[in-house]
């Protein structure tokens, strides 16, 4: 099985924290950088699962420059400073 690795980092906007994925315009919020960082595994979760139920994941990704995915391709949200 294969896997894509999608790379997230979390910035300091005034006194809120935002988590990004720096391939797709996904983000989260929070108060705190664990806040944002597990608001931002939700939005990913979903967005996959959205992305997958309507058979378009791989055209997605492919689309945000991760081309090659999938049925079985395993997608691994890492954190990165």
């Amino acid at each position: 099985m294969e896997h894509v690795v999608l790379t997230a980092r979390v910035v300091t906007e005034g006194d809120r924290y935002i988590a990004r994925v720096d391939q797709l315009p996904l983000e989260g919020h929070g108060g705190s950088v664990k806040q944002a960082q597990d608001q931002l595994v939700q939005v990913v979760r979903g967005w996959i699962e959205s992305q997958d139920a309507a058979g378009k994941l791989p055209e997605a990704l492919a689309q945000a420059g991760i081309p090659g995915v999938e049925e079985d391709t395993e997608v691994q949200l890492e954190f990165v400073e």
